[in-house]
């Protein structure tokens, strides 16, 4: 499902009186930048707004102030996180509004509207954890907000009846991975240092886009004559990882070229060549355009997360614990780490298998091709 299905074309309008300012403007000015910004568009012209404005406008009064605190709950540390679940209850305004009733209410949508919806997600053929992810997003801030100020507040979703099963050995729709001789002939493909910057970064720290693009320039420390990132990566967790030689290299190259001028931001690692700190759209971009050039996927986008998936997959296979990938990944769960394990031996063995059964045939299709 992609990231354009159900958002609601609404802007938020001049002067708007955000619901909770009470609570005090250094508050809300935190609660702005924690949640950042969404383009409403896919073109680097398409205007940005803060996530927050667009969560006042969508929802009436009481539902907003009750999606902020479930969004500073203790559950959602992460600023990645707490984006996500903005975007979900984007999502489910867009729904609310396609029925014809407004802006989003907690109540407003029942057992029956869920249904329709996930209908609609399988018609549109939507993924199921993508329907499931929205899912669970609404369910949290129906229990979390009936465990505190909605007491008598219905959860709408029924995960016996709405939740997709998810094939845990499904892996048609897995994150591919770059074989290394493939990796090299999509840095090959890089114009610019920034596009290997790029590409070298989410890899070689197994990174995630949401970290890079959030990560300021102060971030950048150097320990032991080594230049690290002090990075912040999901669950808020805090981690100074040192850079590799070419990695430092590219990223001084970016810092003593990139623009300067009022427009240019100062705080960001990372920006574009007008100056503007790079967001997940503009990675999306570069790393779709290299992926094309070097011809990998098949057909299918170069995403950062194949950057993360690679690289991961590639300790896998360089004989790395377990343990060690895990904490490396920042994965929480051992069973994130152990499904990329599982996935890439079931690659080794179904191909070792069915190299045996060719060993059945050989010289079979040369009847046919020899000549040709």
């Amino acid at each position: 499902m992609t990231a354009s299905q159900n958002l609601p074309a609404v802007r938020p309008g001049s002067g708007l009186a955000l619901p909770g300012a009470s609570i005090g403007e250094e508050v809300i000015d935190h609660l702005r930048e924690e949640l950042g910004v969404v383009r409403l568009g896919y073109r680097p012209t398409d205007p940005k707004v803060y996530r927050l404005d667009l969560l006042a406008e969508l929802c009436d009064r009481a539902t907003f102030q009750a999606v902020i605190k479930w969004l500073s709950s203790g559950k959602r540390r992460s600023r990645s996180t707490r984006r996500g679940y903005a975007d979900d209850v984007r999502v489910w305004a867009g729904f609310t509004n396609a029925l014809g009733r407004g802006t989003f209410r907690l109540g407003s949508l029942s057992y029956e509207d869920i249904t329709t919806w996930k209908l609609l997600m399988e018609a549109r053929e939507a993924r199921p954890r993508s329907i499931a992810r929205r899912l669970s997003s609404l369910s949290s801030l129906h229990e979390h907000a009936r465990r505190h100020d909605w007491k008598e507040l219905a959860n709408p979703v029924d995960s016996e009846d709405h939740r997709p099963h998810i094939d845990r050995h499904d892996t048609s729709s897995a994150t591919p991975v770059l074989e290394v001789d493939e990796l090299q002939s999509v840095v090959g493909k890089a114009d610019t240092a920034l596009e290997a910057l790029i590409v070298l970064l989410l890899y070689t720290l197994a990174g995630r886009v949401s970290e890079m693009c959030a990560t300021d320039l102060d971030k950048r420390i150097v320990r032991g004559g080594r230049v690290h990132l002090n990075l912040t990566r999901k669950g808020g967790k805090e981690r100074i990882l040192p850079l590799s030689a070419t990695v430092s290299d590219l990223l001084d190259q970016h810092i003593a070229t990139r623009p300067s001028g009022p427009l240019v931001d100062a705080k960001a690692l990372l920006v574009d060549p007008s100056g503007r700190r790079i967001d997940r759209f503009e990675v999306d971009r570069i790393l779709t355009r290299l992926g094309k050039r070097a011809g990998v996927l098949g057909g299918r986008d170069l995403t950062p997360h194949v950057m993360r998936a690679s690289r991961i997959t590639h300790m896998i296979d360089a004989k790395e614990s377990l343990a060690e990938i895990q904490a490396f990944a920042d994965h929480a769960d051992p069973s994130t780490t152990i499904g990329y394990f599982t996935r890439r031996k079931a690659t080794e063995r179904n191909t070792k298998l069915v190299d045996q059964a060719e060993q059945l045939f050989t010289g079979v299709a040369a009847r046919w091709t020899d000549g040709a």
